[in-house]
């Protein structure tokens, strides 16, 4: 399995910055193992580039409409940019009816007017990607002590320590991600050493984060706006054109 040096030394010699069998030095390591993390920092802006949705649950209060997420927040999970679902239940049956909530648009949440308006259950939900904390709100507040939240998010890949022992992280990741974390950061790193990529590196890059993304796709149901169905009283049928 390989670790964060690997490829690291791989992404040096792809730039002919040293030999094939060479040992780069300590600085030079470094220097890409910083440069690894930029990335990964910015491919956690892009959903095609995560591979995986997590599910993280928190028991809602009476009363309380906003919820924070990430780190060390009240949904406890990296901070997404955004969210896909999210839903709740009823903790205290048998068999928990988990029921989805609408999203809402920054326009629709601008135009609730009562925006502190209570009710058994939430209706509605707006995720605000405020930073270092996500700052998730329910509307109407629930006035049940019973009920838990699911928030689902695309889960994004998670940085390098920068320090040596950061180095001899594992890396364990879906398959394509190897290539494309080598050729890519050849490619972040060439402006550093004075290095000019060749057409090869550049068309190996984008093919292998093009087969990243491919694979990423996630099948979705598809949504239509009701205007587009029923505005003026004509509906489309699809069988007949």
């Amino acid at each position: 399995m390989a670790d964060v040096r690997d490829v690291c030394t791989d992404a040096l010699r792809e730039l002919g910055v040293i030999a094939a069998d060479d040992t780069p030095t300590a600085s030079d390591v470094m220097s890409a193992l910083r440069a690894l993390n930029r990335l990964i920092d910015q491919w956690a802006a892009e959903r095609l580039m995560i591979y995986t949705v997590s599910r993280t649950t928190f028991a809602l209060s009476s009363g309380d409409q906003s919820y924070t997420v990430g780190s060390g927040g009240n949904f406890n999970v990296a901070r997404p940019v955004r969210i896909d679902h999210f839903t709740i239940y009823d903790d205290t049956e048998a068999t928990p009816d988990e029921q989805s909530l609408e999203e809402l648009t920054d326009d629709a949440y601008a135009l609730i007017r009562q925006k502190t308006a209570t009710g058994p259950e939430p209706i509605y939900y707006y995720y605000n990607p405020t930073f270092p904390l996500g700052t998730l709100f329910l509307w109407p507040s629930p006035t049940s002590d019973d009920l838990t939240g699911a928030l689902y998010a695309p889960q994004q890949v998670s940085e390098f320590a920068e320090t040596p022992a950061g180095l001899d992280t594992a890396i364990s990741l879906p398959p394509g991600y190897r290539r494309m974390l080598v050729k890519n950061l050849a490619m972040e790193l060439a402006p550093s050493f004075e290095r000019s990529p060749t057409p090869e590196l550049r068309e190996q890059a984008a093919d292998s984060k093009s087969i990243v993304k491919l694979a990423n796709v996630r099948m979705m149901d598809m949504s239509v706006d009701p205007g587009w169905l029923s505005g003026g009283g004509y509906r489309f049928d699809i069988y007949q054109g």
